[in-house]
């Protein structure tokens, strides 16, 4: 603290911590590369510009990213990234961490964007494409890329409901396949599964009523089945969802 007073009050001396690097400019011109200590300076004729060399962590914001099959995605990433030629972090770049941010960025939704429902979970795969977009700032800023990943890689609301609307469909589908396997006709099928009441038509071949009437029976308590089960998934899902709501509170005290 003291020293960092008496650099400010003087001007004749500058000082670098451990995890730092500075880079001395002698009349606008850069010059050495200088570490921790203290070191030295003609005020106006020269100065340092200080910069941290340790592992530096970014965490970007998220991003809201459209997938080839029109889903759109949540995205969040972080970068590590260290400084490891201080000259270019400073001269070939304005702003190193702006600059990274902007790269970054751009280098997620190239990779993202060409992705499906599917490809999407393979996240250490596309963690190593974006790594590899990202190869030209080590020469270029002088940063090298220590570890990129994704912290979250989710639909959005919109884009999940979407989804279980599908997988209900798919569902339906196989459902009405095993019913007309069983022998019922597309009426009955279909009426068995939108919950829908119409009026069955008996088969024209001898004895194809009776087994129409048994298959029937044997739908309609698969049926029950399923839907037994769905209500109480819902049930426990509406359940959970009320303990994460609830917030502990202190009792009032009597009047």
């Amino acid at each position: 603290m003291l020293l960092e007073f008496l650099q400010a009050i003087t001007g004749v001396f500058v000082v670098v911590y451990d995890g730092q690097h500075a880079l001395k400019f002698t009349l606008g011109r850069a010059r050495e590369v200088v570490g921790p200590g203290v070191h030295f300076k003609l005020p106006i004729v020269q100065r340092f510009t200080v910069q941290n060399t340790k592992h530096t962590t970014l965490d970007l914001e998220p991003q809201v990213i459209q997938l080839k099959d029109d889903l759109v995605y949540e995205v969040d990433c972080k970068l590590i990234y260290q400084i490891v030629d201080l000259r270019k972090a400073i001269i070939e770049i304005d702003n190193l961490v702006t600059g990274l941010q902007n790269r970054v960025v751009m280098a997620v939704q190239r990779v993202v964007q060409t992705q499906d429902r599917l490809s999407i979970r393979d996240t250490v795969r596309l963690a190593q494409e974006v790594h590899r977009a990202l190869a030209p700032i080590e020469t270029e800023w002088g940063a090298t890329i220590l570890h990129f990943g994704f912290s979250n890689i989710s639909p959005s609301p919109a884009t999940l409901e979407i989804t279980q609307l599908d997988l209900l469909a798919r569902e339906r589908l196989s459902l009405y396949g095993t019913l007309k396997g069983q022998g019922l006709s597309d009426e009955a099928a279909v009426a068995l599964i939108s919950g829908a009441v119409v009026a069955m038509q008996p088969a024209p071949r001898e004895g194809g009523l009776a087994k129409q009437l048994v298959a029937e029976r044997a739908a309609t308590e698969q049926l029950k089945t399923l839907a037994k089960e769905r209500t109480k998934a819902e049930s426990e899902g509406e359940k959970e969802k009320d303990k994460d709501k609830e917030k502990p509170g202190t009792p009032e005290e009597p009047a």
